[in-house]
């Protein structure tokens, strides 16, 4: 099997997953694009494929949308957005994906303990997940990630499903957030690096099977239990984890 066959696959799978659960797509194509790509290029393209995603079924979910929420996670990404695009230029990518591995750890442990005593996880800065706090910063570390690792969802998704809110109002403002971040994320990086000709093609290429995946997910959107979703979310996150850190420790010091 060629790579591009594989990619086109993946975009599929990627698609199948982002709409089932919330995220997904950029978690499971981006490290694929960044062993194949230059990393602008490869964030360029995993951001304007999931944009399409989101901004395709964003419409048929508003009513789930949470406003307050959204507008708290939202604030904090567009200063998220500016600080991850001057880490883009200024930082390593081993020493971004350091960064996003421990963020992404920690997490993970309190969303996965957090679940175990059927409480929601206590937040970083040690107030409970409702405050104010709380969600700006969850929304700045899910720009900054958006802007070097075009990886919006995790914190996001993890800080409102935390709170206990149901996974079909989650998913409605995690798409709402997406649809902000990737377009902010895109018109930076576009301004500050250009559009490359390998991106154009590889959008032309890989948006059927894209599109293909949003079909299906969508179909398959409906029958997700609560259950279901939770373990989805962990395993994509688990998977996340280890393909960083695969990718740190393959990496030149």
């Amino acid at each position: 099997m060629s790579i591009e066959s594989l990619i086109l696959i993946i975009c599929f799978l990627g698609a199948v997953v982002q709409i089932t659960t919330g995220l997904g797509f950029g978690l499971i194509v981006a490290p694929m694009l960044l062993a194949f790509y230059e990393p602008v290029d490869a964030i360029q393209i995993t951001g304007t494929l999931t944009l399409v995603i989101v901004a395709t079924i964003a419409p048929f979910l508003r009513q789930g949308i949470m406003p307050r929420e959204l507008s708290r996670l939202a604030a904090g990404t567009i200063v998220g957005l500016v600080v991850g695009s001057g880490l883009l230029l200024l930082a390593s990518m081993n020493s971004i994906r350091i960064a996003a591995l421990i963020a992404l750890a920690y997490c993970f442990v309190r969303y996965v303990f957090g679940k175990a005593q059927r409480t929601s996880p206590v937040n970083t800065f040690g107030e409970k997940p409702t405050g104010q706090s709380a969600s700006l910063v969850y929304g700045m570390a899910s720009g900054v990630m958006s802007a070097t690792l075009a990886m919006p969802g995790p914190l996001a998704l993890l800080f409102l499903r935390g709170r206990g809110i149901d996974p079909t109002r989650v998913r409605a403002t995690v798409f709402a957030l997406m649809v902000g971040s990737y377009s902010g994320m895109l018109i930076i990086s576009v301004s500050l690096s250009g559009l490359s000709d390998a991106v154009v093609n590889a959008v032309k290429l890989y948006l059927l099977p894209t599109l293909a995946g949003v079909l299906i997910g969508q179909l398959l959107s409906r029958r997700l239990p609560d259950l279901l979703f939770d373990v989805m979310t962990t395993l994509l996150m688990l998977s996340t984890l280890l393909v960083l850190g695969l990718k740190i420790l393959k990496t030149p010091i």
